[in-house]
């Protein structure tokens, strides 16, 4: 690589940083390592980024973000740089049951002819991509996450200090990861006045349909909570860490975690970590499971209603428990367990989630 070659800025703003930091570090070390390409990146919070975007003299760049904005601003954003990318980090491998619903959020109307490069985690997000945004087609590739490519053996060494300190303070635990929002009133009340004020049409539509939905899993949440207490009743389950999502209500997650004996909630650090830590994980439906799953620890799906079984690539890699006796038996079978990763994925698997050879750093 010539000395003189211009370097190419890649702007890369982040949103919720203990979800999204670490894999864009990632990405950005693969980026900075291409050889070929003089590259230079930012990362940041949203605003900061955007702010360095519009303060620069000159023009030139690639700004990568987690889904679309408005055409106003990807118009103000393209006064400055040359290309606007999505690596669309929602449509994942938990929402394929209404994936084509979810997907038509994903792009403001009438961006298409905007939007450069449209990254999808797999097959079948890149089909519903490609019928839902006629004019993207051909812009629409499959790369998988960077944060898929951290669950992979390559990258365990990063959490190696991280794991460590967790095993040392809470020794052989089973995590529940929390990923339900809606646990609280407090919480769809605030949720209901967002989508009442948003700027996207698509968000203002069909509100009564969302906080129907809502309340039914607020009542999942509780029936969740019903298990739980019953487990913390009982002295020969090995600890339970619950891990908060962080869209959930923390505040509520606080008083819950003053009623309990035994069992923990607790909000700090990288998922990531939490999974790597544990003897296994307690899910109902989320991303957990599948990085979970991809290292050889057990999980097991908390079924409280069959009719709000999310049938998707978390349910059926995992073992299905249906009552509290079932998740103590789940704990205490995996609680001496050494994690034994999957040789090789199902066609179901790599449908949905492209996991290769190349990382999606690579192909990115």
């Amino acid at each position: 690589m010539s000395n003189n070659q211009k370097k190419i800025n890649i702007f890369i703003p982040i949103e919720i940083k203990k979800r999204e930091l670490l894999s864009k570090v990632i990405l950005s070390a693969f980026l900075i390592n291409n050889k070929k390409k003089n590259i230079r990146c930012y990362i940041g919070s949203k605003s900061q980024i955007k702010k360095i975007v519009f303060l620069k003299k000159n023009y030139g760049g690639i700004f990568i973000y987690k889904g679309g904005l408005p055409n106003n601003e990807i118009k103000k954003l393209k006064e400055k740089i040359n290309k606007f990318i999505i690596l669309d980090e929602e449509i994942g491998p938990t929402v394929n049951y209404y994936l084509r619903k979810k997907i038509v959020r994903r792009v403001w109307p009438g961006s298409e002819k905007l939007i450069d490069r449209y990254y999808v985690i797999g097959k079948q997000a890149s089909k519903y991509a490609k019928e839902i945004f006629l004019k993207l087609e051909s812009r629409v590739k499959i790369t998988g996450w960077p944060r898929v490519d951290m669950w992979r053996p390559k990258f365990i060494c990063i959490y190696k200090d991280s794991v460590k300190s967790l095993r040392e303070r809470y020794g052989n635990f089973i995590l529940f990861s929390s990923d339900f929002t809606f646990i609280s009133d407090e919480r769809i009340n605030l949720e209901k006045k967002s989508w009442k004020n948003s700027k996207w049409e698509v968000m203002k539509k069909n509100q009564k349909e969302k906080y129907k939905k809502a309340k039914e899993i607020l009542y999942e949440f509780q029936e969740n909570m019903k298990f739980i207490r019953e487990l913390d009743e009982r002295a020969d389950i090995p600890q339970i860490i619950i891990r908060p999502h962080p869209s959930d209500d923390l505040q509520e997650w606080k008083r819950i975690n003053n009623s309990l004996k035994k069992i923990k909630v607790v909000f700090e650090g990288d998922l990531t970590s939490w999974i790597n830590a544990s003897k296994g994980v307690l899910h109902r439906g989320c991303t957990s499971s599948i990085e979970a799953y991809m290292k050889g620890i057990p999980t097991g799906y908390v079924v409280v209603d069959k009719k709000n079984i999310k049938n998707t690539l978390p349910y059926r890699i995992s073992q299905h428990l249906q009552n509290s006796k079932q998740i103590s038996k789940f704990c205490l079978n995996s609680i001496n367990k050494k994690p034994v990763p999957p040789k090789k994925y199902s066609n179901t698997f790599k449908n949905t989630i492209h996991v290769e050879k190349k990382y999606a750093c690579e192909l990115i």
